[in-house]
């Protein structure tokens, strides 16, 4: 079933939801149980260390009995206190403090809570983990001068830093459970009178910091009771219900917490359910717990995924566990994999909370959606705003009308909206959009210096699912890739080989680890630093780890890691066999060793792209270093070392082509050098032109053939649209600009990844774009390189029956990949042309292709490049992206030809930011001209030119959009005289081009905001750029949103010292007779200039 239904059993009438009340005062329900069901068992705790000597209940009556005598306690000790003074009253109840790491069972937390706000005083509970220095802040904040604490329980070393009024030792549990009459102590207050009468002070974890009190009111309390009332949405039901197929749950959560007083009061109080206690004196580990899952007569149990983790190993647990109705976690994520083999067992239970708000209203997801939160749209509050891509972060906005709901605004009432720092991912289904995934804190986030923000909770998570790891924590902010601190809990070996043997172990883990990081911020096993049991991390509980402490304390370790893995230290190397360079096989299994351990590439055909096959850039960087690592051992050297860097890779794109450079740079053969990212360097060991045609014969010898088409079919009036490439900057204008076309009836909408729709959404008001309404766009997930672009056989034939024509926008934007590597983008034209060959309505096609597809021209012609198919292969730019792009022009005018598919490619220049609404919209900084602006503020210089780029002919993408519309309505129209049938070729680049050193850089010099940056040459500019590089690497505080450019500094590099021709001119005359809007642009204006600085934050406000 898709929606969670609980099964039913029979409760007490006084636990039925149906009695369920927004304003009762929770302190006082013992009361009412003891007189209606004086029997029924809240609690129960061990008799002794041996479970198997059995429990002690304490019953409704025992309970209320209990407060009673405890309100008495303190008011013959401690006097009746002025009304409405509320003094603080401190406990650290019994367990012995050497431990500092068990969680109290001490049943008196709950007796002191209700018993001191009948008397009029409110307690505070001391975490037995906190510093001294965290204890004194806590009580001078909270006022507190009288402390209580269990008789075994020290506390000199807190009294000789904070002098207290009183300090007494509380009597044992015994004796406010003793069996002798009572009298109720006396509470006359309403609901209405003592809701905002504070009544708990308990802590943060001091995590950043010190801790900090937070006081609880009696309305938060009530919060747990409305959970209970929130109305069920199609079959999903508040959790409080699954909560309530339990009768008896064994609970492991500390008593002095949120967690355990969330459990005490839900559970027994509300839901009748019997909290089973642990003996006092007893660490709850996971063999522990498995002792209770056994003696305790539970059918549920409550803890920290620590616990859960560590269970998940042993078979035997396991069948414990599959004995209970739930497993409730609490405090920390679970790692997926653990959670997923619980689920097979039981339910598993997410459960969330803070301090600051106690219970936040959640309705149950399904069994399979254990992960996942749903927070109930109506009676919360709670509203996910998107935080970065893919993370939302959860915010809950003040209604009155919810305040029964909100007890975050009763601790806080001053405030209309609350943070709560959280971060959560959407679930990937869209048909369960409201389910939401908690990912990291919003502080914990790693923001690496090629830009990829990790939420390394999850990680953690995954890695402490190794039955070897008791802890974890991620790594590398300001760094190019991440790391983990990694707690084994026992001693570390001394001999590196017995070290490197132990973190080999934990590849699974890592992998685990690995699922929920970015593409560009994956952990590898360089990467990992084993703890010193000498200098052990500190925990806040719950696995939690002391971040701030922690990472001061391993901070040398964590720089030197990263110097040795940029040093090249053998040690750091993955020991393979090493390779004999000489031996062309033994190359070829070393590289497919590398490819799988790295990038988990496995078997790759010798002559495919490694790109294409999944090698992405931090892949290469790792491969680069190993091959450097390799080279030092064997001395081999006729390699040259300075030729192996990540543009081997991009050039050298396949496993054979690696080998080859590999072997005849070892063996003397000449031709083994690499070209630069930009094509003006070097030569290469397999001619591009060669493997240029190649290409195209190949695709080419692909296209469907039908009989050429002398008179193409008449224009469409009503167009049915399919636009690939919709997410992106430039589609999401496009999908505006169909949109509000109207002869588009229908727009569907092919995109690589699922959610286009939410992206969509989430980008309308920051980009000023249209509302999608009346049902006219579609969102479908495609693969264009797969047959039938990867769709199903009845959502392609719709295709096939009703689009009229194609817009083709999506690419890899890449400009250090081989042409390899966009051989999965040539296939996806391939497959466009058989869908339009195929297609009822005669589909015509409009590709967006590049300015990089003629790159080269000016190398070899002086002519302006005109608007005609090119069949010259030279004319691409040096890259392979250029060579892709050309190559799909070819492709398209051959159909047009063979297949009667009638076409047009759109050769775009740089697109700029927007500028039709002012500041709204964004120029991405990840684009090289934006860096380098942004930077220069950074730096505090600016280039005064730029070679073969002086030429400024950006088109803002907001126009761009529009005049692809005015082409696509042109184009498609276009009838021609008779003959063959070609493809039409357009140039969408600014025709009234300005001059960067001229025109543009004065204007950006005198608007920024902190005084104009020095102006240098391109080449000393890159150098100043490297140096901030290497200096903020060895500081690891790289601030890349301050200084973008570094994310392209080899791009820079390689364009320093440049010398060209210039740029390729390219005609326009049958571009600007297609698109009004292209004709009437005009130059780069001081406006755009300003408005985009604006977005970047670099303008100063007088401009």
């Amino acid at each position: 079933m898709s929606q969670a239904e609980p099964l039913s059993r029979d409760i007490p009438v006084q636990f039925s939801k149906d009695r369920a009340v927004l304003d009762r005062l929770v302190h006082l329900i013992p009361d009412e149980l003891a007189k209606e069901i004086p029997q029924h068992p809240l609690f129960a705790y061990a008799k002794t260390e041996n479970l198997q000597d059995g429990f002690i209940e304490v019953s409704a009556r025992d309970f209320a009995r209990a407060i009673n005598s405890i309100s008495w306690y303190l008011e013959s000790n401690f006097g009746k206190p002025e009304a409405g003074s509320f003094p603080t009253i401190a406990y650290i109840g019994s367990r012995s403090w050497l431990t500092k790491l068990g969680e109290e069972d001490d049943l008196r937390y709950f007796l002191l809570a209700f018993g001191a706000v009948k008397v009029g005083y409110k307690m505070l509970f001391l975490s037995p983990r906190n510093s001294v220095a965290g204890h004194v802040n806590v009580l001078e904040k909270a006022k507190c001068d009288i402390f209580l604490v269990s008789k075994d329980i020290q506390i000199d070393h807190i009294l000789s830093q904070r002098v207290m009024r009183r300090t007494d030792v509380v009597p044992e549990l015994d004796y406010f459970l003793r069996d002798e009459p009572i009298a109720p102590y006396p509470y006359t207050k309403t609901f209405a009178e003592a809701r905002e009468d504070p009544c708990l002070v308990l802590h943060t974890t001091g995590s950043t910091g010190l801790p900090k009190p937070i006081t609880w009111k009696l309305e938060i309390l009530s919060t747990y009771e409305a959970w209970r009332t929130i109305p069920s949405i199609d079959g999903y039901v508040p959790t409080t219900e699954v909560y309530q197929e339990a009768t008896r749950a064994y609970s492991a959560m500390p008593l002095f917490h949120t967690s355990g007083i969330n459990i005490g009061i839900t559970m027994s109080l509300l839901l009748g359910i019997t909290t089973v206690l642990g003996p006092a004196n007893l660490l709850p580990n996971a063999t522990f717990v498995n002792e209770m899952h056994k003696h305790a007569g539970i059918d549920a149990s409550i803890g920290p995924p620590s616990t859960y983790e560590d269970l998940s190993q042993d078979p035997h647990a396991l069948n414990e566990l599959g004995k209970l109705r739930y497993v409730l976690v609490c405090g920390a994520p679970l790692s997926e994999a653990v959670g997923d083999t619980l689920s097979d067992k039981t339910r598993v239970i997410s459960n969330f909370g803070a301090t600051e708000t106690a219970c936040l209203p959640r309705l149950s997801p399904a069994r399979e959606d254990w992960a996942y939160f749903y927070w109930h749209p109506s009676h919360s509050g709670i509203q996910l705003r998107e935080h970065s891509e893919g993370l939302y972060e959860l915010f809950i906005a003040r209604k009155p009308e919810l305040r029964s709901y909100q007890g975050i605004f009763s601790t806080f009432p001053e405030i209309q909206e609350y943070s709560m720092n959280d971060l959560y991912s959407r679930h990937p289904d869209p048909s369960k959009h409201f389910l939401y995934r908690w990912q990291s804190r919003s502080d914990d986030v790693i923001v690496l210096s090629n830009g990829e923000k990790i939420a390394p909770a999850l990680m953690e998570a995954g890695l402490r699912g190794s039955p070897l790891v008791k802890g974890a924590m991620v790594v590398g902010h300001g760094k190019f890739e991440p790391a983990a601190l990694v707690d084994l809990g026992n001693s570390v070996p001394d001999k590196m080989e017995d070290r490197i043997a132990l973190v080999e172990n934990l590849k699974t883990a890592i992998a685990e680890a690995n699922r929920y990081a970015p593409a560009h911020g994956k952990l590898d096993r360089y990467h990992i630093i084993i703890v010193d049991p000498a200098r052990p991390i500190q925990y806040l509980g719950q696995g939690k780890i002391q971040r701030r402490q922690t990472y001061e304390l391993y901070k040398d370790d964590i720089d030197r890691l990263y110097q040795d893995t940029e040093n090249l230290a053998p040690e750091m190397m993955l020991h393979h066999t090493r390779v004999d360079f000489g031996d062309r096989m033994a190359i070829m299994q070393w590289l497919e060793q590398l490819l799988a351990d790295i990038a988990g590439i496995q078997n790759p055909n010798p002559d495919d792209g490694l790109n294409a096959a999944g090698l992405d850039s931090l892949h290469i960087i790792r491969l680069v270093r190993e091959f450097k690592i390799q080279i030092k051992l064997a001395d081999a050297t006729q390699l040259k070392t300075d030729f192996v860097s990540p543009n081997l890779i991009y050039q050298h794109n396949s496993l054979k082509e690696l080998a080859d450079f590999f072997f005849d740079g070892h063996t003397g053969k000449k031709g083994y050098e690499i070209v630069t990212s930009n094509g003006e360097a070097g030569g290469t060991s397999v001619d591009k032109l060669e493997r240029m045609e190649n290409t195209l014969i190949k695709y080419v010898n692909l296209l469907p053939v039908r009989p050429m088409v002398i008179d193409p079919p008449p224009f469409k009036q009503h167009k049915t649209v399919l636009l690939t490439g919709s997410t992106g900057s430039l589609g999401s204008y496009l999908l505006h600009q169909l949109f509000q076309d109207p002869s588009v009836e229908y727009i569907f909408c092919l995109d690589r990844a699922s959610g286009g729709a939410e992206r969509y959404q989430k980008n309308r008001d920051k980009r000023g774009l249209t509302q999608l309404g009346s049902g006219r766009v579609e969102f479908i997930k495609a693969d264009l390189s797969e047959s039938k672009l990867g769709l199903d056989q009845d959502v392609y034939e719709r295709l096939k029956r009703t689009v009229t024509h194609v817009v083709h926008s999506q690419w890899p934007v890449n400009f250090n990949w081989s042409l390899a590597s966009f051989e999965p983008s040539i296939a996806g034209v391939v497959n466009l042309i058989q869908l339009a060959h195929e297609s009822s309505r005669s589909a015509f096609i409009l590709f967006l292709s590049s300015v990089a597809a003629v790159g080269g021209w000016r190398a070899h012609f002086n002519e302006h490049v005109p608007e005609t198919p090119i069949y010259d292969l030279r004319a691409a730019a040096g890259t392979g992206y250029g060579q892709s792009k050309l190559i799909a022009e070819c492709l398209l005018d051959r159909a047009a030809a063979v297949s009667g598919v009638r076409s047009a490619s759109c050769r775009v220049g740089i697109i700029a930011g927007p500028v039709e609404k002012g500041e709204l919209g964004f120029w991405s900084t990840n684009e090289y001209i934006p860096s380098i602006i942004v930077s220069s503020a950074h730096l505090g210089v600016f280039p005064r030119n730029f070679p073969s780029r002086d030429r400024v002919d950006w088109v803002p993408v907001d126009k761009l959009a529009r005049i692809l519309t005015e082409i696509l309505a042109s184009a498609s129209s276009f009838v021609g005289s008779g003959g063959m049938l070609r493809s039409s070729t357009y140039h969408v680049v600014n025709p009234s081009a300005s001059s960067w050193d001229k025109d543009v850089a004065p204007i950006l010099l005198d608007t920024y905001e902190d005084g104009s940056p020095q102006e240098v040459s391109f080449d000393e500019w890159v150098g100043h750029l490297k140096a901030s590089a290497d200096e903020t690497s060895k500081q690891g505080n790289i601030d890349i949103e301050r200084n973008p450019a570094i994310r392209l500094i080899d791009f820079y590099s390689n364009s320093s010292g440049m010398t060209s021709k210039g740029q390729s001119i390219l005609s326009l005359s049958a571009s600007e007779a297609a698109s009004e809007t292209l004709r009437a642009l005009g130059p780069v204006s001081r406006d755009w200039l300003k408005w985009w600085m604006t977005q970047w934050g670099i303008r100063k406000t007088s401009t």
